[in-house]
């Protein structure tokens, strides 16, 4: 008995070890920047071939005045994410990788009408907007989509500096919806109904409907410890 417990002491203690060294010596934080602005991100290495990776890109948001079918909307564009990712290392001496894994979005577009006198065209009627009448559209991403992708850097094996380049796709559609207060709601006294609204947002439905995949590039630096 005292032998048996001495030899799953033993292997305990080497696999502990196992898991344990590589975790200190194969860890890496990067930067960098893309499509969607700048990059900040972790590493965890899980033997040779293997990382576990975790990274937030952001551009921030940014507001703006534009006019879409005749209305003059206040809009606000939303373009950050942050993801959980793994990467596989196919081969033994290059640092090309296969990644995949889930993305927690905040990507969209928020346009808003409202304020005594302005003006809004639904479905080719114009309204006049009293001071408690707001319109309010919203072009989406799920919150919550997968990632595939691949790219080179964040090799396990390699210490120090180093460059890496990520290329993929966030696996998801555009979602369109609208609320409206005052009265512009349903029922309300201007008398827009949900047949208007959703004539007036078909095109808009339409054109994002089309994509399917929303593409990702970063390029960046690392360093490895």
């Amino acid at each position: 008995m005292l032998t048996k417990q001495r030899s799953a002491m033993t292997l305990a203690a080497l696999l502990a070890t196992t898991l344990c060294t590589p975790a200190l010596q194969a860890q890496e934080v990067y930067a960098g920047a893309g499509l969607f602005g700048v990059q900040v991100g972790y590493a965890h290495s899980l033997g040779q071939s293997f990382n576990l990776r975790a990274d937030h890109v952001t551009m921030g948001s940014r507001s703006d005045t534009q006019v879409e079918s005749g209305t003059t909307y206040r809009g606000q564009l939303d373009l950050s994410r942050t993801a959980l990712l793994a990467d596989w290392f196919p081969f033994e001496r290059s640092s090309f990788r296969l990644t995949g894994g889930v993305s927690i979005n905040r990507i969209g577009m928020d346009l808003t009408a409202d304020g005594a006198g302005a003006k809004v065209d639904i479905n080719n009627k114009s309204y006049t907007l009293g001071p408690n009448d707001t319109l309010n559209i919203q072009v989406k991403l799920p919150n919550t989509t997968p990632y595939l992708g691949f790219g080179w850097g964040h090799k396990p094996s390699s210490k120090g500096w180093g460059f890496h380049t990520d290329l993929g796709v966030l696996v998801g559609s555009f979602k369109v919806s609208e609320t409206r207060g005052g009265a512009l709601a349903n029922g309300g006294a201007l008398g827009v109904t949900q047949a208007d609204m959703d004539k007036e947002l078909a095109e808009v439905r339409d054109s994002v409907a089309k994509f399917k995949f929303l593409p990702q590039i970063t390029l960046g630096v690392s360093y490895r410890f």
